[in-house]
């Protein structure tokens, strides 16, 4: 009698639980992926306004308008960096070349602002009249840059971190020094 109680008992959960499954109410919806990419966000912005400045403005001399930089034969750099001691904060300003005055800095095309955050920094960048596929790869180099990461992007092919020079063999270096005096 036992036995056919825990039958039936164990007969009325399962089908209770199958009829769970069947019911009319729908599962959770999960996600989409840019939903998802979304919650990670961008990376963090380390260090000082100053710091992040440094960086920021070290890859765009080297990519933007280093020697097959985009930006090299049209537009100027300009910037203004206040000192630690008074906060930090930092401007760059892309300009169209003015070739007809004296002063090359034309009308302003892209803005880079880096403010502090407590003891993070903000970065904020503004596309004034740059073509939007340019603009948006330039913002993630500058990105990518606050974030700490070095070199041009592949698009762009320019400076790429170099490692350690390696130590020359005096006798090496006084054998060209010779071959270069002709003796």
């Amino acid at each position: 009698m036992v036995r056919s109680g825990l039958i039936s008992a164990s007969l009325g959960a399962a089908a209770s639980l199958l009829a769970g499954g069947c019911s009319s109410d729908s599962l959770p919806t999960l996600p989409s992926l840019p939903d998802i990419a979304a919650a990670f966000g961008e990376p963090p912005v380390v260090g000082p306004p100053t710091e992040v400045y440094s960086r920021v403005a070290r890859g765009a001399m080297a990519c933007w308008f280093g020697t097959a930089g985009p930006l090299k034969a049209d537009f100027v750099y300009h910037a203004e960096a206040e000192p630690p001691a008074q906060g930090g904060k930092a401007e760059i300003v892309i300009h169209e070349r003015e070739r007809q005055s004296d002063d090359p800095r034309g009308v302003r095309a892209y803005r880079i602002s880096i403010t502090p955050s407590g003891a993070k920094s903000a970065i904020a960048t503004e596309n004034l009249t740059l073509p939007a596929p340019l603009a948006k790869s330039m913002t993630r180099d500058v990105r990518r840059w606050a974030a700490g990461a070095i070199g041009c992007t592949d698009a762009e092919g320019g400076w790429a971190p170099e490692g350690p020079t390696p130590p020359q063999d005096p006798k090496t270096w006084q054998t060209r020094a010779k071959q270069r005096r002709g003796t």
